[in-house]
């Protein structure tokens, strides 16, 4: 793989049942290869975005320690910060190596 797959929301959202199973399909695709897509097409604005990758940037910059007080044990990584190793792709034994958080609105 050389890119990250790419899919934009704008398809699934118009009135064109083509560009909202394009969509469907892409994304589908993106997941089973490799867990993960790029959205365009959102609403965001660039100046939220530059935003958001400033603070996913200062928080992956702390100390493991800070990070690791994020961690919530017991529920399968679905909020906070997963650390390195803690998954592991299907049908693997070794851990990944990557880190990652979720953040959750209530």
């Amino acid at each position: 793989m050389t890119s990250i797959p790419s899919v934009n929301l704008k398809d699934f959202l118009s009135d064109d049942p083509v560009r909202k199973q394009k969509f469907i399909d892409e994304i589908g695709q993106a997941y089973q290869d490799i867990g993960f897509v790029a959205l365009k097409g959102h609403f965001l604005d660039e100046a939220l975005v530059d935003r958001l990758y400033s603070e996913i940037k200062n928080f992956f910059s702390l100390p493991l320690e800070v990070k690791q007080k994020y961690e919530i044990p017991g529920i399968g990584g679905q909020r906070g910060y997963v650390s390195f190793g803690k998954e592991s792709a299907k049908g693997k034994k070794e851990g990944d190596l990557k880190e990652f958080g979720i953040l959750a609105s209530m």
